[in-house]
């Protein structure tokens, strides 16, 4: 009975913790003065203690609805906060795979953007959320219009 009790506790511990294997489910809408953004690319970049190298990408669908996909290829990111853009329009650096990953600045690329840098830039978007790894969507509302 204790060696079960041990083996238990050890898997338990392993199961546990950081890493890749971390990644919680991260998913919501994109709304945009109040109806849902089809086609807009959502990144995550860690912020603060996040794991740097703990990143991820989607594109909504036609109801505005994303699901990030991380690390590995996998769904999710690992616990943490992090900084958001949300971008459509023609490419840029932002929203252009390369061999240095998702997000990676690729030199020559013109940045055209639908949405203003406050949205679209990571150094200027004024989004944030920490994922937490409870499931719950994260909703992005983007106020373009002036009330």
């Amino acid at each position: 009975m204790r060696r079960l009790l041990i083996v238990g506790g050890l898997l338990a511990f392993a199961g546990c913790g950081g890493g890749k294997e971390g990644q919680s489910p991260v998913s919501g809408i994109v709304k945009v003065d109040g109806t849902p953004a089809a086609n807009v690319t959502v990144r995550f970049y860690p912020d603060g203690d996040t794991d740097p190298t703990s990143s991820g990408y989607a594109q909504t669908d036609v109801n505005g609805t994303y699901v990030i996909t991380g690390a590995n290829n996998k769904k999710g990111l690992v616990p943490g906060r992090y900084k958001v853009t949300v971008s459509k329009g023609a490419p840029s650096a932002q929203n252009v795979e390369s061999s240095e990953g998702a997000g990676a600045v690729v030199p020559g690329i013109e940045n055209k953007d639908d949405f203003p840098p406050a949205y679209s830039d990571l150094a200027k978007t004024k989004l944030a959320y920490s994922v937490t790894g409870d499931g719950r969507p994260i909703d992005i509302n983007i106020e373009l219009k002036k009330k």
